[in-house]
């Protein structure tokens, strides 16, 4: 089943609408949830490792090369991916209740992880790899464009919202992110 839980997310993450509602109808929903998170970390991890490569090869140690020091780089991946899970999954909670939604946060957070994926092609720029290269600055644009829509499509899926209301409910959440990250982002 998990096999039809994955083919499902992969649906979702090219907008298809009725694969929303199949995953969150899904018995499977949580295993599948859970199993999207641990990719997404392992991801944001293996990007991690890779724009730090000449820093891990610096040590002596082969031991430290090889195994602890990339698997430390894997778990701070788990980490920002289920930190970054809770965060968005608050944030669609709150955009979706600000337009008159039921809220629905367990559906939301079930669902969230799929928006994650789309955000790996975000992760080089948030490494600080190629910096001013405006390959990882496009992949960033891309990233996050995309990790909207999906984030609008979850939103229309819990709350039964119109695509335009899902939308708009989405972009006040990632407004609101965007001038919270403004407002901590050290200027210069």
């Amino acid at each position: 089943m998990k096999q039809g839980v994955m083919k499902m997310v992969g649906k979702m993450i090219t907008l298809n609408e009725p694969s929303f509602r199949s995953f969150l109808e899904s018995p499977k929903t949580k295993v599948g949830s859970n199993l999207v998170l641990l990719i997404a970390g392992a991801g944001y991890g293996a990007i991690s490792i890779a724009s730090n490569a000449s820093y891990i090869l610096s040590f002596e140690s082969m031991l430290l090369k090889a195994v602890i020091v990339p698997l430390i780089f894997i778990l701070f991946g788990l980490l920002m991916a289920f930190i970054t899970k809770i965060g968005l999954a608050l944030l669609l909670w709150a955009g979706a209740k600000g337009m008159g939604g039921k809220g629905l946060l367990r559906d939301i957070n079930s669902a969230v992880p799929a928006a994650l994926l789309p955000g790996l092609l975000a992760a080089p720029y948030l490494t600080g790899a190629g910096d001013g290269n405006i390959l990882v600055l496009l992949l960033l644009l891309g990233g996050v464009i995309w990790m909207y829509m999906v984030s609008a499509k979850i939103i229309q899926a819990t709350q039964n919202f119109t695509a335009t209301k899902a939308y708009l409910a989405a972009f006040l959440a990632f407004l609101f992110l965007a001038s919270v990250y403004y407002l901590i982002m050290p200027a210069g």
